[in-house]
């Protein structure tokens, strides 16, 4: 008898139906991970009096006490956030190829400059694999921060990173005060305010 199992005049119904399924959901999939990627570009965080919390209410790392790291910088040094002990901490997490990180870091190096001479670091971790790709993104742009390079990502997932950019206020004595995503306008006059009232104490504008 012979076998028809292969036969053209097989009904295909059923593989086509699941592979409408499986295109619908690549599809469905694409188009979100297009939409939260143009959120975080098109509305960054900003803040009035205060630091902006982490969106939706998530965040998995305020509260708790920032996790120690080592890691080589730029420079051939290291960079330790231990070394920083007593001051307030801005600790960013990004990478060369994230757009919303370019976007942010002008106005970063901004805010350092204007807490200059205060109790205040702001310290930063590339995920990018390629050194010379970070140090050109570090001239182009300006910046005189520290930068720690971590491509294994290891201090990453410490930080319970969900993407870049993303950054971590860090009190004095070591707790994690706030955890953000996004892009920020990090030297918007309320974010000014907010930070050199803690640097510098109230009333006072910083540099």
């Amino acid at each position: 008898m012979k076998d028809d199992s292969f036969s053209p005049a097989a009904d295909p119904g059923p593989l086509l139906k699941w592979a409408s399924f499986v295109f619908m959901a690549l599809a469905l999939l694409s188009v979100t991970v297009f939409w939260k990627i143009e959120k975080s570009r098109m509305e960054p965080l900003k803040a009035g009096d205060k630091a902006a919390a982490h969106p939706g209410g998530e965040a998995p790392m305020q509260g708790k006490i920032a996790p120690d790291f080592n890691l080589p910088t730029l420079d051939g040094g290291t960079l330790r956030l231990a070394d920083y002990k007593g001051k307030l901490v801005f600790l960013n997490i990004w990478a060369t190829w994230c757009a919303p990180c370019r976007e942010e870091m002008p106005s970063m190096q901004r805010l350092a400059e204007k807490l200059a001479g205060g109790d205040f670091a702001m310290i930063t971790i590339s995920i990018d694999e390629k050194t010379e790709e970070v140090e050109k993104f570090v001239k182009e742009l300006g910046l005189t921060f520290p930068v720690g390079m971590d491509p294994a990502q290891k201090v990453a997932a410490d930080y319970k990173i969900t993407g870049v950019p993303e950054t971590y206020i860090i009190s004095p004595d070591g707790v994690v005060t706030h955890h953000l995503i996004g892009p920020g306008d990090w030297d918007e006059p309320g974010i000014v305010r907010a930070f050199s009232s803690q640097v510098f104490g109230e009333g006072t504008a910083g540099n």
